[in-house]
């Protein structure tokens, strides 16, 4: 197996992240580190471990950038990703390898939440990663799904797919879970394997974390409604998820409430920005 950290700019969580999988590694699996930007990511990954192969890389790589650079370094029958800003929480590694062992060729990964003491990171949480909470039951998932995220693939999978998309600065993954529909690859999403996050830690931070996402999908995707009447009409819809988000976030049910008002505003500058800039790019 062949974890790949994908780091631009990651100096301050970088190495937590590179230990988070180390911590859990045997001698079958190989990690290896893909970072950009001009910062200190890579020669501290290399103090903290020196016997991580690290590609580094002076100008910025698109995150299918950085995975194809990590995919064509490494040499592992299963592939793995971990943003540089994230964990992977124990057991992650594991799961994934009974999963594949079991025959499923790509497994995608419920994510929780890495800062639990700030309200805003927990509405941020459900905002952006209400489909793929720790709570929701395992099972096949189609490419749209919004669990069709954090995935692991067979090299053979991979070889199938072709490179991920290095135009785009965001939604790489899915354009690739999309096209395993396509190709009729079955993509398996699995609680057990789970990957935590900080997101936004203030009201400020999730809206500017928030409408800067919605911004660059509207630039790849274009506006989400005609008009903004429209764009009215889809964030009332997003409460209609509300029920689901209940239903799995399992222990952590208590935090949907007391974070509503950080998701309800989160969602809506992510619309905002969304709708913006797609009519701009239009």
């Amino acid at each position: 197996m062949s974890v790949i950290v994908i780091g631009y700019r990651n100096a301050d969580t970088i190495v937590r992240a590179v230990r988070s999988v180390a911590d859990q590694s045997d001698a079958g699996v190989e990690i290896v580190v893909v970072t950009s930007g001009a910062d200190d990511s890579a020669a501290l990954v290399r103090a903290a471990f020196p016997a991580v192969r690290v590609v580094k890389s002076e100008i910025r790589l698109s995150p299918g950038g950085a995975r194809n650079a990590g995919i064509e370094t490494t040499t592992g029958l299963v592939v793995a990703f971990l943003a540089a800003d994230c964990m992977a929480e124990p057991g992650w590694i594991a799961a994934r390898r009974c999963l594949h062992d079991a025959g499923h060729p790509v497994v995608a990964s419920a994510v929780t939440n890495g800062d639990r003491r700030h309200l805003a990171a927990w509405g941020f949480h459900f905002g952006v990663f209400g489909d793929r909470l720790a709570g929701r039951r395992s099972g096949p998932v189609t490419g749209t799904d919004g669990a069709a995220h954090g995935c692991s693939y067979a090299r053979a999978v991979l070889e199938q797919l072709g490179r991920f998309d290095e135009s785009v600065r965001i939604g790489e993954d899915t354009n690739a879970s999309v096209a395993l529909d396509r190709l009729g690859v079955p993509i398996w999403y699995a609680p057990a394997v789970r990957t935590a996050h900080w997101g936004p830690a203030s009201m400020d931070a999730v809206v500017q974390e928030r409408y800067r996402r919605g911004c660059i999908r509207g630039r790849i995707r274009g506006p989400v409604a005609p008009d903004w009447i429209g764009v009215a009409g889809i964030w009332l819809r997003m409460l209609t998820r509300l029920p689901k988000v209940w239903r799995d976030a399992g222990g952590d049910r208590w935090w949907v409430v007391a974070s509503l008002p950080w998701s309800i505003v989160g969602n809506a500058a992510s619309l905002i920005g969304n709708q913006r800039a797609g009519r701009v790019g239009r």
